[in-house]
């Protein structure tokens, strides 16, 4: 008995210190298991009335803080709960989704957003292997639920454009017109290749400021009003 116990401990422990591939189970702090936990619970209590989940990072959450008055506007009005964790890379979506944040329920659509904590340390085509793993993850849970999968956005003034541009051109081959559409904001982000909106993004070109999901909003909006009707 006690040593079943410490062989689970130490596989815990191992699973996390031990650097995941992209399409890997992954998970991180407690505080971190506080967010999921509390997505669960809501999850749990909230099913019959959630029509629309956000799923993704820190840009994602950044919806609940700056940006409130717009997703309360356009979202929480809808339904939507927002599923989003500040540094999750795509290991953790999979972690997350596979241990109960979408059990039980029937949305009509997710909007998945993933990939740009991935940039750093794995390449494009391993990004996109995750994402892959993600999406056809929740078409097993969810099958009659629509997808929309967004593009990873562009960052940091062009400085890792081959590698997102990588990424999306791969999941975008996921969209197949009806289940899964795929949609590249990109442009609405950038002034040319090399250079970003300033005005939409933080000072650290990564993150969103409110005009930026203002942009988010409008970018999205006929795809996901058309995802809704059908």
């Amino acid at each position: 008995m006690l040593f079943s116990a410490l062989v689970c401990f130490i596989g815990a422990v191992l699973s996390l210190t031990s650097a995941a591939k992209p399409w890997e189970e992954e998970t991180r702090d407690q505080a971190w298991f506080d967010r999921h936990n509390a997505f669960v619970l809501q999850t749990q209590t909230n099913a019959s009335n959630i029509r629309v989940v956000f799923l993704g990072d820190s840009i994602t959450a950044g919806w609940l803080s700056g940006a409130r008055s717009i997703w309360n506007q356009h979202y929480a009005s809808r339904n939507a709960v927002n599923y989003g964790i500040g540094g999750d890379r795509t290991q953790h979506i999979l972690w997350r989704i596979r241990n109960g944040e979408l059990t039980g329920l029937k949305p009509k659509l997710v909007v998945l957003k993933i990939g740009t904590n991935n940039i750093g340390a794995d390449t494009g085509d391993d990004i996109a292997k995750g994402i892959e793993t993600i999406v056809r993850d929740i078409r097993t849970m969810l099958p009659q639920t629509r997808i929309l999968l967004l593009g990873v956005l562009p960052r940091n003034n062009g400085r890792f454009n081959d590698k997102i541009t990588r990424v999306n051109t791969v999941i975008s081959a996921l969209d197949d017109s009806y289940w899964i559409k795929y949609l590249d904001m990109t442009w609405s982000f950038q002034n040319s290749v090399d250079q970003v909106k300033p005005e939409l993004f933080t000072a650290d070109l990564l993150h969103l400021a409110v005009p930026g999901y203002q942009m988010w909003y409008q970018t999205m909006e006929p795809l996901f009003y058309d995802m809704l009707q059908y």
